[in-house]
């Protein structure tokens, strides 16, 4: 049995009383392997798989696969999401029914991209999510993952908490997932139990306070805000959550939808806004969920003040026929920004405006690609949008082509094609472009994203 720290299992057992061995004995499992579909891009992988009950996506893998090997997992079609994290599809079921309007959505500390990839598939399109990690080494991952899912509703920063506080109540939903003294993650992670010690717990706490201190200016009075950790001591938990109602005058929320989920799989509700998972009770790993709303305030208005910098929107003169590249076009402004054509929801450029001011922007709506002798050459970005057009002229190929595209392989069609752009489709859903020429086919594939190992 793996050892752990004696502080860590006298707390433990505090919490838990006579189901501690069963958590100690589950923390020696094989963790369970779950993925959450993309609702945007239908394929028919693992739907014979058992369904994770509290995410409508969720599925249990009754294997780990190799991921990489898969080209869907490359096109998009599933996020490989730890199934306890799922629960958030709940709480954000129940609150958004409570929003009538366009939403404004932050995901505050959002590496790698489950949970932005998760809130995404249930807001609407002219909906906003702004999906921010902190550590910048970090952000790459978070854009690559969100390119996979596809959406154009999201803008991609690279901001600490404080530099958010300009944006006076802005936002309708912020999630923070907040880094944390990671208990919950000791099964997958056993590099984690070395570095858990008490006095990094009450770190953890300090600046978990501090992050909830810088964020909450910008929440809209009415608006929610999800606190989680994967942690399970209660100082990182219902004793922040306690200090967010004293201090800050939020309000509980409590999550009815819940009810018929609690007694079926062993939710814990540890309060009336708060809840735990724990491995010895759930298929899943460690995990802390809390919602409070910040009251409302009808004196409380949103005036932002910046300094406007104008956008350089691209003359449709100067650019193919949109409706070539995005169904619904006209839904759209194409703005050259960063040396890339990006289509924005024009309901959403008003706010690129406001963000890009104050925030460190790394990517926004859907990155088209480069404008060359008046004709685009796409971005890899556009090919994963699920808002590419169905005009678009795709070829259809095998696992094993595919597997050489995504490892930039030399790829060897036995149809001939006109030259020209094309779309790979693997089962249906883009993978990515290549170019065919009269003797050879250009493969777009950023250099970045190559498949390395051997699949």
């Amino acid at each position: 049995m793996t050892k752990f720290p004696d502080a860590f299992v006298n707390q433990i057992r505090t919490l838990l009383g006579a189901e501690s061995d069963s958590f100690f004995l589950a923390l020696d499992e094989i963790p369970v392997t779950s993925i959450r579909k993309n609702p945007f891009k239908p394929s028919t992988i693992f739907n014979d798989e058992e369904k994770v009950e509290w995410c409508v996506d969720g599925k249990y893998l009754k294997i780990r696969p190799s991921f990489i090997a898969d080209p869907l997992f490359h096109a998009g079609a599933y996020y490989v999401q730890e199934s306890s994290s799922m629960f958030l599809y709940q709480v954000l079921k129940q609150i958004l029914s409570q929003i009538n309007k366009p939403v404004k959505a932050l995901d505050l500390c959002a590496a790698p991209g489950g949970k932005s990839t998760l809130i995404n598939s249930l807001l609407n399109k002219n909906d906003l999510l702004v999906s921010n990690e902190i550590i910048k080494s970090r952000v790459d991952v978070l854009d690559e993952n969100l390119m996979r899912w596809g959406r154009s509703n999201v803008f991609i920063s690279n901001n600490d908490a404080k530099d958010f506080s300009s944006l006076k109540s802005y936002f309708d939903i912020i999630l923070v997932d907040a880094p944390c003294s990671g208990e919950g993650l000791f099964r997958k992670d056993k590099k984690a139990i070395d570095e858990w010690s008490e006095n990094n717990i009450e770190i953890c706490v300090g600046r978990q306070k501090r992050i909830l201190t810088d964020i909450l200016p910008s929440l809209k009075p009415g608006g929610f805000i999800i606190y989680s950790t994967c942690t399970f001591n209660q100082k990182e938990n219902e004793e922040n959550v306690a200090w967010l109602i004293d201090n800050h005058k939020l309000l509980p929320i409590e999550i009815v939808s819940l009810h018929p989920l609690i007694s079926s799989s062993q939710i814990i509700k540890s309060s009336d806004c708060s809840f735990r998972f724990y491995p010895h009770q759930v298929k899943g790993e460690g995990l802390f969920m809390a919602c409070l709303q910040k009251p409302v305030d009808d004196s409380i208005t949103q005036q932002i003040k910046f300094r406007e910098q104008p956008l350089s929107f691209v003359h449709r003169k100067n650019l193919e026929e949109p409706s070539t590249w995005i169904n619904n076009a006209e839904e759209f402004d194409f703005i050259e920004w960063n040396k890339n054509i990006h289509a924005i929801r024009k309901n959403q450029v008003q706010d690129l405006k406001i963000l890009a001011h104050y925030l460190h922007l790394k990517n926004a709506g859907i990155k088209m690609g480069e404008i060359i002798n008046q004709k685009l050459i796409p971005n890899h970005h556009l090919a994963l949008s699920s808002d590419l057009s169905h005009d678009v002229k795709t070829i259809s190929i095998t696992l094993e082509e595919a597997r050489k595209y995504l490892k930039k392989d030399t790829l060897i069609l036995t149809q001939k094609y006109e030259q020209g752009i094309y779309l790979l489709c693997f089962e249906g859903l883009g993978i990515g472009w290549v170019k065919v020429l009269q003797n050879r086919i250009n493969n777009y594939l950023p250099t970045h994203l190559r498949v390395l190992k051997d699949i």
